[in-house]
């Protein structure tokens, strides 16, 4: 009897009850999508990631992913791979050997990876050989070498000209080698892209002087999802002499970001739920609460409390169970929609290279069990939601119920009043009627000032990680602006160096905007230890000059910071004194191109260690004194560039166009930090697309939340609005009053919500939001520290916030303008 009843109060009231499903269906549709979206760019991530090169999973001798160093080389890998390949869940194995080189031609040169790979067995696991654009790929019976296509840009090479490859032996003699580009490969993946050679198995051997040497076997499995269960076996097959990894631990940068968007994820997911349970409770209260009158009279008919209360869950169970059927269908149609057409992102190439692997087209993954408890959250929010009312129902007094909704007696006074007091008098009748009814009052103006606080802080959150990244990026290496000879950072030639240093700090020094400036050397360079080498850029800086325009010398976790007269002294990453294997006071040789053309090389002493969070700062990056960069550079008195940090870097587009009318020299240029790091711009870029792109759902989802309270506010007063139009109240003058109400109310809720959003954005803002729980042992991601602090830029949530209010305003319109046409004897009878 109680599931009929129910059914029949659903279907009675189709306006309500469409209200509530829309909400319910509405918000979990969104979820659904936002969780489909992260999760296809981190699948689409490690497939791509793992099928160019790394693999699946790699086994290596004890110790050597944490010392990458030539000691490390298996002597003989054929037992090995055979016991590799008998595993059932191995599909393809293969084996290769990697060093550190120094790649050159003409006077350019970078540090690279060097890959031996046998060709055969490698295009079984890896894909990396259909990503040749130009030339061919290898062969055991071709000579030649594939570079990536960054890597051929920026020393200036194409398919037939020779590369000059300088390292370090296995016996600690010098290798070097001549080979012809045979091909030239494209990832979108820069560390493979920028960074990468690969050559046949047996000439790596021959270049690094360890005829049969292996330094891993890299493996496919047929099923990634066992892959925990094949790292285990393999690892007790092989015993304690070898490691076996997984793709996590061999690609950090991967396994960041994936990881960085799953935090990401749960953040907006978050405030989405209690966006949602908002959208979802206000029609639910609203619903319950607004049939006191019905519930009086069911009371003194006969109904038990325990069947009313019983009667409003089964009511909600079923709403919600109707909002999962169409949130479900709307949700799920959509997203299968663009998991088969894609999400076009090609316009942020250069972001999407900052998380490896990502590509133009990003397609949504539909994962059932993500599905199955995003409805079961909505669905138990609904139910949860009537609790409240179902109790407060339960507990009526049935005449006090009965006469809750007699009308409004103020009414009876009201007659038409002349023109000139009209507007006044309905004024103070919308006040009353707002404070008439607090419940009603609380619901609508709590509900709207809750999806406002959400909606803000989302806001603030995405606005304040945005800051966080370009302020912490730029404040460790780059400054603001950097003035530079034109191309000079497609190499970092050294020939691009200038003079007059002096005379223009001096000039910079002087411009109002400017806060500080620096004068730098800049080189790529290989740096080596007794067994080991890696590929970084070397920077000479003026101590003092530096320290006013980034804050390097603030991470450092050992030594001291460089001082004026330490030229035989360098400042190193973490991750690079572990990559070379190093401790402080110890010697690294630093290699690099000339201005000279020759060779220059240095030795240096390990005088601190820097760790600024992110691995691409603390693996690539060395600083030694300005002055002993030029003696190993044979610079003389000249400069690579000069640094500059500014007072305000929100007025970068005016502070550029003063320094260039202030400071002209021939063939300098000043590039913003945009220009410097482009990834950061387009990461930062990409991030305030995706965030607009959450942040209208949300808008969507709070918009129609706001607009369904309203309009339940209002259509819910039919019987009311009969009474006051029996007592003489003309049809104009509630119409209104119906808007003067909404308008009240939704500046009471502007006034809370906002006020809410300042003091937390405020507090959040000094504190930070502390994230780095999640982040800890991954280091891969420029400038991100893993401490938020949002930021409230008024701009940005302004027009939002105007559209959010004048729709609910706009939305009373109709449910007004029907309250107007009503008949009062029929609107009277209504329950």
């Amino acid at each position: 009897m109680l599931a009929k009843l129910a059914w029949r109060n659903v279907a009675r009231n189709r306006r309500r009850s469409a209200i509530t499903i829309l909400s319910i269906a509405v918000g979990l549709a969104a979820l659904t999508f936002v969780w489909a979206f992260i999760d296809g760019m981190n699948r689409q991530m490690i497939q791509n990631s793992t099928r160019f090169l790394a693999g699946d999973v790699q086994v290596h001798l004890k110790g050597y992913h944490d010392d990458p160093t030539l000691d490390l080389t298996m002597a003989e890998a054929q037992p090995v791979l055979a016991a590799v390949r008998n595993d059932p869940n191995v599909e393809a194995a293969t084996v290769r050997l990697e060093g550190k080189a120094l790649a050159s031609r003409g006077d350019k040169s970078r540090g690279i990876t060097l890959v031996g790979v046998d060709p055969g067995n490698e295009a079984r696991v890896s894909v990396l050989f259909n990503a040749v654009f130009s030339g061919k790929a290898l062969s055991d019976n071709a000579p030649g070498v594939l570079i990536g296509e960054q890597f051929a840009q920026a020393l200036g090479l194409a398919v037939g000209d020779d590369l000059l490859l300088v390292g370090q032996a296995y016996d600690g003699s010098l290798a070097s080698g001549r080979f012809p580009v045979r091909g030239v490969f494209r990832t979108r993946i820069d560390e493979l892209d920028a960074r990468v050679a690969v050559l046949p198995l047996a000439v790596v051997r021959d270049f690094f002087a360890t005829p049969s040497g292996a330094s891993a076997i890299a493996m496919r499995l047929r099923d990634r999802d066992k892959l925990d269960a094949t790292q285990a076996r393999l690892t007790q097959r092989l015993g304690r002499g070898y490691e076996v990894l997984s793709w996590p631990r061999l690609l950090p940068l991967v396994a960041v970001s994936t990881r960085f968007h799953e935090v990401m994820a749960w953040v907006v997911l978050a405030v989405f739920f209690g966006i949602v349970a908002a959208a979802v409770a206000n029609p639910v209260l609203m619903a319950v609460l607004e049939r006191t009158r019905e519930f009086g009279i069911m009371l003194a008919l006969g109904i038990s409390r325990a069947q009313l209360l019983g009667l409003v869950l089964l009511e909600a169970m079923m709403l919600g169970g109707l909002g999962l059927l169409v949130g479900n269908l709307l949700g799920l149609s959509v997203t299968a929609f663009f998991a088969r057409s894609g999400i076009d992102l090609g316009a942020f190439g250069a972001a999407l290279r900052t998380m490896p692997g990502l590509e133009d087209v990003i397609f949504p993954v539909i994962r059932l069990e993500r599905s199955a408890m995003v409805s079961l959250i909505v669905f138990a929010t609904a139910c949860l939601t009537a609790l409240y009312p179902a109790a407060k129902a339960a507990l009526l007094e049935p005449v006090a119920a009965i006469r809750g909704l007699a009308g409004p007696r103020q009414a009876s006074g009201h007659g038409r009043p002349a023109a000139s007091s009209r507007w006044p008098v309905f004024i103070a009748i919308a006040g009353r009627n707002i404070l008439r009814n607090p419940r009603r009052t609380a619901i609508t103006a709590g509900g709207t000032a809750f999806g406002i606080v959400a909606f803000v802080f989302l806001f603030s959150y995405f606005d304040g990680f945005g800051e966080d990244l370009i302020e912490n990026s730029t404040r460790y290496v780059t400054g603001h602006v950097q003035l530079e000879r034109a191309g000079f950072r497609q190499d970092y030639a050294p020939e691009l160096a200038f003079e007059g240093a002096e005379a223009l700090l001096q000039q910079l020094r002087s411009v109002p905007e400017v806060e500080a400036a620096a004068p730098r050397v800049q080189v790529q360079a290989l740096a080596s230890s007794a067994a080991k080498s890696e590929g970084i850029m070397l920077i000479g800086i003026v101590p003092e000059a530096e320290r006013a325009v980034t804050f390097i010398h603030r991470t450092l976790v050992e030594g001291k910071p460089l001082a004026v007269g330490a030229d035989r002294d360098i400042l190193i990453g973490r991750k690079l004194a572990e990559r070379l294997g190093v401790r402080l006071g110890e010697k690294v040789i630093v290699m690099a191109q000339a201005a000279s053309g020759e060779l220059g090389t240095a030795a240096y002493r390990v005088g601190g260690i820097f760790a600024t969070e992110s691995g691409s700062f603390d693996g690539a990056m060395a600083f030694v004194t300005l002055r002993a960069a030029q003696l190993q550079l044979a610079l003389g008195s000249r400069v690579s560039t000069i640094n500059l940090r500014l007072r305000d870097r929100a007025a970068l587009a005016g502070s550029l166009s003063d320094l260039r009318q202030r400071v002209a020299a021939a063939g300098l240029s000043f590039q913003p930090w945009q220009e410097l790091l482009p990834q950061l711009e387009e990461m930062v870029r990409m991030i305030r697309i995706i965030s607009h792109i959450l942040l209208a759902i949300a808008f969507v989802v709070i918009a129609m939340a706001i607009m369904n309270t309203v309009f339940m506010a209002v259509t819910e007063r039919t019987r009311e609005f009969g009474v006051m139009m029996a007592l003489g109240t003309p049809p104009a003058a509630i119409q209104r009053m119906v808007v003067y109400e909404t308008l009240v109310l939704m500046l009471l809720a502007s006034f809370i919500g906002y006020g809410i959003s300042a003091l937390l954005v405020a507090y959040f803002g000094r504190q930070g939001i502390d994230l780095s729980g999640f982040f800890r042992g991954y280091s891969a991601i420029p400038g991100l520290t893993g401490v938020v602090h949002p930021k409230l830029i008024v701009g940005h949530i302004g027009v939002p916030g105007l559209v959010m209010f004048a729709a609910s305003v706009l939305v009373s319109l109709y449910p007004a303008a029907r309250a107007a046409r009503l008949d009062p004897v029929q609107a009277i009878r209504h329950v």
